[in-house]
């Protein structure tokens, strides 16, 4: 049988993760390649499907497209059928994929299988519920959580959106005004003393120098800016440069805590998902790895993994590699000693989330009326220098 190339993404035992390419004769050789090689594949995926699979579904409509499938597999339908039907309910974006998991279900391969090939980019946790599910669980019921999860990921950024939407208004409409003051209104006053033989105050020629500058400078720290964001991609585009960046994230005092929180919501909720699922401890940590957003937490994650894999407890792992808050790691070890470990994560994922959620709209009620006196104070300013100006005139002069 003739090999083919496949693309993969890989952890390391020591939580490295690692991108590149091995030649198979089928992806399941693939994957017992990777194995002897010691790594723990996290995707697989043959040479021109993992070129093609760059498509990103809103979470929104992949969380409703599963919540309908589970509702027509529950209803008796087969998946082939199911799939048919859903094109007609779904978001357009998730219709036009949907053609191409029907023929993959109808060769024979799986449901899960047939996602993981599909030429968008489904979460690595939601693949793992559903596999568990067609495994022994249940695929209906697999299939709305993983629902859930895409449905608490959704209402998550949501809220975080509508926290920043006035903010953000706030600072394009401040800024547009003092952009229309300072670039157009003072300087044509300005022009129109100067035909009159008017010397300008004080304060009128430091605002007008002040916009000078920023004229100036616009285009060089434009130009600035755009190649730093350019280089900063470019870095973050690697394993390596991203790992970094997101470990430097982690050390900043407010925002580096908000990030583990964040973190650590998603991974206990996908974790919770995969355990409730069927899926034993190593494999979901695996699969749940990737949900944490965070390169540096799923690194921290998959040490921790390793580390269960050789008997430790999972609440030990996570707190011995700063994968998790204390908040989860105590939760984590009441859910051990109590044998209720997916219904504790679920519910540490949830005290998690509101934690952060609490903590945004705290910063945006901070940030709000601080732009305000910020840009109030600049206006207030440029509008003195205006009125100065303006009863600087002296008829006659």
């Amino acid at each position: 049988m003739s090999e083919r190339s496949f693309r993969y993404h890989a952890a390391s035992d020591d939580g490295r993760l690692e991108r590149g390419r091995v030649d198979a004769a089928n992806r399941n050789a693939a994957l017992r390649t990777l194995a002897d090689r010691g790594l723990h594949p996290i995707e697989v995926a043959p040479e021109a499907e993992g070129r093609t699979r760059r498509v990103k579904l809103p979470v929104a409509d992949l969380a409703l497209a599963l919540r309908l499938l589970a509702d027509l597999l529950d209803a008796g339908l087969p998946v082939a059928r199911a799939l048919q039907l859903l094109g007609t309910m779904v978001a357009p974006a998730v219709a036009a994929v949907l053609p191409s998991l029907l023929a993959a279900v109808r060769e024979g391969r799986s449901l899960a299988v047939a996602l993981e090939q599909a030429e968008v980019n489904i979460p690595p946790e939601v693949l793992g519920v559903i596999r568990a599910g067609e495994r022994g669980s249940g695929l209906a019921a697999a299939i709305r959580q993983a629902a859930e999860l895409c449905e608490d990921a959704a209402a998550t950024r949501s809220a975080v959106r509508s926290a920043l939407a006035y903010p953000l208004l706030l600072a394009v409409a401040g800024t547009a005004s003092l952009g229309l003051l300072v670039g157009i209104v003072l300087p044509r006053f300005a022009a129109i003393l100067g035909d009159l033989g008017q010397a300008l105050p004080a304060t009128t020629r430091l605002v007008l120098r002040a916009g000078d500058v920023a004229r100036v400078g616009a285009l060089p720290l434009l130009l600035a800016t755009t190649t730093s964001v350019v280089i900063w991609r470019a870095y973050t585009a690697t394993d390596t440069g991203r790992r970094r960046w997101h470990a430097f994230l982690l050390t900043l005092p407010v925002l580096g805590e908000l990030r583990v929180a964040a973190a650590g919501a998603r991974l206990c909720a996908s974790l919770a998902a995969l355990l409730a699922s069927g899926v034993p401890v190593a494999p979901a940590i695996r699969n749940a790895a990737s949900s944490a957003g965070d390169a540096e937490i799923t690194a921290r994650v998959l040490a921790a993994r390793v580390d269960v894999e050789h008997g430790s407890r999972l609440s030990d792992a996570l707190a011995r590699h700063a994968a998790v808050s204390t908040l989860v790691q105590r939760l984590v070890r009441a859910g051990e000693e109590s044998g209720r470990l997916a219904p504790m994560l679920a519910h540490a994922g949830r005290l998690e989330r509101d934690r952060v959620m609490r903590q945004v709209r705290a910063a945006v009620r901070l940030i709000e009326p601080a732009m305000i006196v910020g840009f109030g104070g600049i206006v207030a300013l440029v509008a003195a220098a205006l009125l100065q100006a303006l009863y600087s005139v002296r008829p006659g002069a």
